[in-house]
């Protein structure tokens, strides 16, 4: 497969998905400050170094652009609960979005149950916890209309830094994996926040590369700057996010990873993100994978099925 015949696969963000959420997700970032660090974190919140997080000021003009969007707008992390502003954040997006199209990613609550039960609409929102009993307890306490998971299953996180083209040498293979990606074909694009700019990418992993890379002097700028319309955009107006992000990550692969709690695990990576892969968690175990048998590609059927995974 070649790049042209890939970007007519691909799903823009302005395109309908096939989710259980209206007819699709478009998260805004918020910080990538969790709590939690599990293996294998999309968002790199198992990671060391400063989180960052949106101003509010820029998280309006990211809620103005979205005004149309037909389907759910999520407030997304890290953990968003645990941005100083949250609750000026949440009163922003009310102004904007409507109740039914409201989502919060969170794995808690950190006091602040009962802004969220105003602002979110609890069936389209992602409330894992991940095995954590005082987070589920909190979230039946101070937001009962919520439906939290995770309290009994874990969830297996397969290794999104994996990049193929450390692992893929053949191109054409790779512009196959890239056209049936599970990120793309079920979840989420993003707004971020790059080099202190509001910024669009049609996949969350996209934008999660660019956060963890601004820093390095020679690190393009891929996303798109934030105004009316933006999402609406054809696959072509995103192709150097697919040239830059797309063959630097493993999602496509589907590998097999690690459970996201356990206790004793291994963080997967590639050397093109090696540079930026220092686990927060003193101590933790990295593999530097140059094999694609290290991480049994093709282990699972979806990437985005986490908690059906950590049967396998």
């Amino acid at each position: 497969m070649d790049e042209k015949t890939c970007l007519q696969l691909l799903t823009p963000p302005g395109k309908v998905r096939p989710t259980v959420r209206y007819r699709g997700v478009l998260q805004i970032w918020v910080t990538r400050a969790c709590d939690k660090a599990c293996f294998g974190c999309t968002q790199g919140s198992n990671l060391g170094g400063v989180p960052g997080r949106i101003t509010p000021e820029q998280f309006e003009k990211a809620c103005q652009s979205l005004v149309d969007y037909f389907g759910v707008v999520g407030v997304f992390g890290g953990n968003p609960t645990l941005h100083p502003q949250f609750d000026l954040l949440c009163e922003i997006l009310r102004k904007y979005i409507p109740f039914e199209r409201r989502g919060l990613w969170s794995n808690k609550l950190f006091g602040h149950g009962k802004v969220c039960r105003e602002t979110f609409n609890p069936a389209v929102s992602n409330l894992n916890v991940h095995l954590d009993r005082e987070a589920y307890e909190e979230f039946c306490r101070d937001w009962p209309e919520a439906r939290p998971f995770g309290l009994h299953e874990d969830s297996r996180h397969d290794p999104p830094y994996v990049a193929m083209q450390d692992l893929i040498p053949d191109e054409g293979k790779r512009w196959e994996l890239i056209a049936n990606c599970d990120i793309n074909r079920y979840w989420s694009a993003m707004i971020c926040v790059f080099r202190g700019e509001l910024r669009g990418f049609f996949c969350e992993i996209a934008g999660t590369q660019a956060m963890l890379h601004q820093h390095e002097p020679d690190y393009p700028d891929t996303g798109l700057p934030i105004e009316p319309g933006w999402w609406k955009r054809p696959m072509t107006d995103f192709a150097q996010q697919v040239r830059v992000h797309c063959h630097a990550c493993g999602v496509p692969l589907r590998g097999y990873g690690e459970l996201a709690c356990a206790e004793d695990g291994v963080e997967y990576v590639t050397k093109t993100h090696a540079s930026v892969y220092v686990p927060k968690r003193r101590g933790r175990k990295i593999k530097l994978v140059t094999d694609l048998s290290e991480i049994r590609p093709d282990g699972v059927q979806r990437f985005t099925a986490y908690l059906e995974n950590a049967t396998k």
